[in-house]
């Protein structure tokens, strides 16, 4: 089913508002919050309606996790 152009707009506007709000967020935690998958917003990248933040390697993605931080 696709989306009308409202809903469209409204998720655009809604990740473009996170990633002001939190700039070091990942691709799927702006997806989650915007209500669209990864895949539309690399679209839209590509379409130049947004930039998303670059891909966070392995070592970025642990530490922003409260396990990175170590147990003890």
């Amino acid at each position: 089913m696709p989306y009308s152009k409202e809903e469209l707009e409204t998720m655009l506007e809604r990740a473009k508002d996170f990633m002001i709000r939190k700039p070091k967020a990942s691709r799927a935690r702006i997806a989650l919050y915007a209500g669209c998958a990864v895949s539309m917003l690399e679209q839209w990248e590509k379409e130049g309606l947004l930039k998303l933040p670059p891909v966070l390697t392995h070592k970025q993605r642990k530490k922003l996790t409260p396990w990175g931080k170590g147990l003890y």
